[in-house]
C-alpha cells in the first residue's frame, strides 16, 4: 500500500514538474545576454569579429534560445555592407548569458581566422558597432484559416498540355535561331562571291 502511494506521488510530481517546464516554455524572458558577431566576405577576403557585448534587452525562449537572433545577424550584415564596405558578407551571431564561456568562445574564433591565409582579419570595436535589443513580438492569429476556393475557377493544364506547350515554343525557338544563323550565313557567302 505505501508503494503505490509512493508511485502514484512521484507520478503526480513529475506530472506537476512537466506542466511548469511547458508553461515556461511558452512565454519567452528578457534576460541580459552577452553577444558578439562574426563575418566574413569570400569575395573581398575580409572577415571581422565584434568585441563582445552586454545586450540588456535580449529575448530568450525555451532552453535559453535567442528569440529572433537573424535580427541581430541583419544589424552586423547592414553594418559590414554600409560602413565597412563589405560585398555580401556572411554573418553569425555567438551568444551566452555567462561572459567567461561567450568569451573563451569569441577567443577561439579570433585565432582561427587570425592565422588564415589569405583572409584580413580585423576587430570591431564597441564604439563602431553596437547591437540594439530587438523588440519581441508573439505572433497571434485571430481567424483561422479557412479553405476556401477562389472567386474564378480556372481549370489548371494537366502536366501532358505543359510539357508539350514547353516542347513545342522549344522547337519553335530552335528552328529561328537557326533560320537566323542560316540566314547570316548565306549573306556572308554572297558577300564573299
Amino acid at each position: 500500500m505505501t508503494q503505490q502511494i509512493r508511485h502514484f506521488a512521484l507520478l503526480l510530481l513529475t506530472l506537476w514538474a512537466l506542466t511548469f517546464q511547458i508553461q515556461a516554455a511558452r512565454k519567452p524572458v528578457m534576460h541580459p545576454v552577452y553577444m558578439f558577431g562574426f563575418s566574413a566576405s569570400f569575395t573581398d577576403s575580409i572577415s571581422c569579429q565584434t568585441e563582445v557585448q552586454k545586450v540588456d534587452s535580449a529575448w530568450l525562449g525555451a532552453h535559453k534560445i535567442l528569440i529572433d537572433r537573424s535580427l541581430y545577424g541583419l544589424q552586423l550584415q547592414y553594418h559590414m555592407e554600409s560602413v565597412e564596405n563589405c560585398k555580401n558578407p556572411i554573418t553569425t551571431i555567438f551568444y551566452d548569458t555567462s561572459l567567461r564561456r561567450l568569451q573563451r568562445t569569441w577567443k577561439r574564433v579570433r585565432r582561427r581566422y587570425e592565422r588564415a591565409d589569405g583572409l584580413r582579419f580585423s576587430i570591431i570595436p564597441v564604439d563602431r558597432f553596437l547591437f540594439r535589443g530587438e523588440e519581441y513580438r508573439p505572433i497571434i492569429v485571430d481567424e483561422p484559416i479557412s479553405n476556401s476556393k477562389p472567386h474564378h475557377s480556372v481549370t489548371p493544364p494537366t502536366s501532358g498540355e505543359v510539357v508539350d506547350e514547353a516542347l513545342q515554343q522549344g522547337v519553335d525557338g530552335a528552328m529561328k535561331y537557326a533560320d537566323k544563323k542560316a540566314s547570316k550565313t548565306h549573306k556572308k557567302i554572297k558577300k564573299d562571291k
